[in-house]
């Protein structure tokens, strides 16, 4: 359907639906996309793709705001905490929604309290180092921190992001003494690798650039899928492990959301997330595509949720670290 056509299709729907049932929708007013890691990272250049895709099919301008902090828990709380009148959403993850409540407390459901709109990717992660380090593969790299403990420093996206929670699994797995070092998302940890201040660092595709040029090397990659890009680099399970990482990256709303604004925004970023333009986005990001409603996101994070808390559990770490 022609963008003009269905952006009235989707305002006719929604006035249509009863007026009554959305009165504190305010089509003047710009949406607040909020974003639960820094700018530059992965996350956030698909977060503006999406919104340059989604706001001529909503009518209103749609502002990316970064909200990092505490595995994205940050974002969450903010988000639960804004009107459910369609006016603010958010970027929901396996990092913020499913690893980083299995490290600390929350004061709220990662799940229930949230309304699913629309499940768009799962992203690549890329265990990198620099060019010229001594490492040629992961297996020389856990060498390397078996023989010297304590001494391999490796930056993740976050404390309570998936990249934090598969490489302590890792760790745990080959009884290694590492050092991690948190950042505020994928971007700035690239660039401390960048810059020497970290051996090794375990992102997503904002390190592609770096990798493409030659600046950096990547060792693994934590999924069972393959880099179309990259075939050459292994996944875990080519690498003889029985587990890989299991991400997700979604759009939510707060809980209690009126339904005809729900319906509103699903067949927005339904149809956002289909262009051409949005789609190159994601492939320079080595971010597969997905296309889950509302209901099948749901289940997606439920799934998702009791998975890393079995992780969690299994390896001691965060909330489970002295059970």
């Amino acid at each position: 359907m022609h963008r003009r056509h269905l952006a009235a299709a989707l305002a006719g729907t929604a006035l249509a639906s009863g007026a009554q049932a959305q009165p504190r929708w305010s089509p003047d007013r710009p949406v607040t996309f909020l974003g639960p890691f820094a700018a530059g990272g992965s996350f956030d250049i698909t977060q503006r793709a999406i919104a340059r895709q989604a706001e001529p099919l909503m009518g209103q301008a749609i502002t990316v705001l970064n909200k990092p902090g505490a595995g994205g828990t940050v974002m969450l709380a903010e988000l639960m905490r804004a009107r459910p009148d369609g006016q603010t959403i958010g970027l929901l993850s396996v990092n913020s929604n499913s690893v980083a409540p299995q490290l600390q407390e929350l004061a709220f459901d990662p799940v229930a309290d949230f309304q699913p709109l629309w499940g768009y990717g799962a992203f690549l992660t890329f265990v990198v180092v620099a060019a010229n380090a001594p490492f040629t593969s992961l297996r020389d790299m856990i060498a390397f921190a078996r023989r010297e403990p304590g001494r391999l420093s490796i930056g993740i996206a976050a404390l309570g992001s998936n990249s934090h929670l598969n490489t302590a699994r890792l760790a745990a797995e080959e009884n290694l003494d590492v050092i991690f070092v948190p950042f505020t998302g994928g971007a700035p940890a690239t660039t401390a690798l960048l810059g020497g201040h970290i051996q090794c660092a375990v992102v997503s595709g904002e390190v592609l650039p770096s990798v493409r040029d030659g600046t950096l090397r990547s060792l693994a990659i934590l999924n069972a899928e393959k880099s179309e890009e990259f075939p050459d680099v292994p996944t875990l399970p080519e690498l003889g492990y029985s587990w890989s990482s299991r991400p997700w990256l979604g759009v939510g709303a707060p809980r209690g959301l009126p339904q005809p604004v729900a319906d509103r925004w699903v067949e927005a970023l339904r149809a956002a997330t289909q262009q051409p333009d949005y789609l190159e986005v994601l492939r320079r990001l080595a971010i597969v595509p997905m296309r889950l409603g509302p209901v099948e996101l749901r289940a997606l994070m439920a799934e998702s949720l009791a998975e890393h808390e079995r992780i969690a559990r299994a390896i001691r770490i965060g909330r489970f670290a002295a059970r």
